[in-house]
């Protein structure tokens, strides 16, 4: 499942399992992701809540709590990284609740000071400056309160860009704003990765927001990836049942007046072992194949990306495994 091109990947995960020892049993949150990552590329990553979004990009700069296991193998420019939070020297994290993030008793330029490692205020001031706020300068004076749900996500984006990142994680970060909001802070991350040639990888369950900005989009499932590829040919050519489902079941403006589609079921108990295709028991399309054999990802030639890497998990797509 590489990234587009055949330059080396600037991160490669192999193989992730994340595992959590709870009262009621073991939860296997992520089960076996393999993904690349392209310097310089959006990766948008999708999936409905519980298919182990968050917890699969937290722990791979070491943000999984002590009750994690997490296995497997994580490289960054080809060299191989622990899972304890040595990726954080080279990455930075964004939150889907800025207000969380932020601390309500310092003022911003307090806690910039501490993040950005310097009290110069005219670069704290010009950090401030480059995600768009307001009257930087007074606004490193302000507390978090004083700032909109917009201004506080602004913020804690320069928190992220302070120490000059390769790799900028985006957790869900426009789902407590409004659509204008959202957009505006969509159209900064594309701003900032155009201006650095940052890496960004944005999780989110909205395809909306994946669609606005992402370059690729990997699509995860019962926590494994089930479909891979450029935007654009996930977008208008989904080859996985579930990423079909995920798209029908998002409002359009086109279906004004529709019916909105639903997924039946729910998503894998994390406690319980998976036979065969962990999307099997929702499937309309399932034949007694995926109910006995895990599939693997086979090639897929799109017709929007001839020539672009696109794999999908699915024993029904044509192509080579």
């Amino acid at each position: 499942m590489g990234g587009a091109g055949m330059t080396p990947p600037l991160v490669k995960v192999e193989d992730l399992h994340v595992t959590f020892q709870t009262p009621l049993g073991v939860v296997r949150a992520v089960r076996g992701i393999s993904l690349d990552i392209a310097e310089g590329e959006i990766l948008g990553v999708v999936g409905e809540s519980g298919c182990g979004k968050s917890v699969a990009f937290r722990s791979l700069v070491g943000l999984t709590p002590p009750s994690a296991l997490v296995e497997g193998s994580l490289f960054f420019e080809g060299k191989t990284m622990r899972f304890d939070g040595e990726l954080r020297a080279e990455a930075s994290m964004i939150y889907q609740n800025p207000g969380a993030a932020l601390n309500p008793v310092f003022t911003i330029g307090q806690q910039l000071e501490l993040v950005a490692g310097t009290n110069d205020r005219a670069e704290l001031a010009e950090l401030l400056d480059q995600v768009g706020l307001p009257e930087p300068d007074r606004s490193l004076d302000a507390y978090p309160h004083e700032f909109s749900g917009g201004m506080r996500q602004r913020a804690v984006i320069a928190f992220a860009l302070a120490q000059s990142p390769k790799l900028l994680i985006a957790d869900e970060p426009t789902t407590a704003l409004d659509v204008t909001t959202q957009a505006q802070i969509l159209d900064l991350l594309l701003e900032i990765r155009d201006r650095t040639a940052l890496t960004v990888v944005l999780v989110s369950h909205d395809l909306e927001v994946i669609r606005r900005v992402c370059d690729r989009i990997a699509v995860l499932y019962a926590g494994n990836v089930v479909e891979v590829g450029a935007a654009s040919a996930i977008l208008q050519e989904p080859q996985h049942p579930y990423t079909r489902a995920l798209l029908a079941s998002t409002p359009r403006p086109e279906n004004l007046g529709r019916k909105l589609a639903s997924i039946p079921g729910m998503v894998p108990d994390g406690r319980e072992p998976i036979v065969g295709c962990s999307f099997a028991p929702r499937c309309p399309q399932a034949v007694d194949e995926c109910r006995v054999e895990g599939p693997e990802h086979r090639s897929v030639e799109s017709s929007i990306t001839p020539g672009v890497s696109h794999t999908a998990a699915c024993v029904l797509v044509g192509g080579s495994p």
